[in-house]
């Protein structure tokens, strides 16, 4: 499986309610990878990689959950 047909993988699991979300996420991604734009940085690259093994591995939190644990 290529990383783009991963990714399409992952936005294809999320529930509707993480949907919006990933949306933001992902133009904000698209914004900074800009020729134009600021480089991300290693750190960030490494982070954005941790974070999507932990979608991969189903190791997230589902925002409802979340928002319900800390009361928002």
């Amino acid at each position: 499986m290529t990383t783009r047909e991963a990714l399409h993988q992952l936005v294809d699991d999320l529930p509707d309610t993480q949907a919006e979300l990933a949306r933001v996420w992902l133009e904000d991604l698209r914004h900074a990878a800009d020729e134009d734009g600021p480089p991300l940085a290693s750190e960030t690259l490494e982070s954005l990689d941790r974070g999507l093994a932990d979608v991969a591995a189903g190791r997230v939190t589902p925002l409802e959950e979340y928002e319900r644990k800390r009361g928002l």
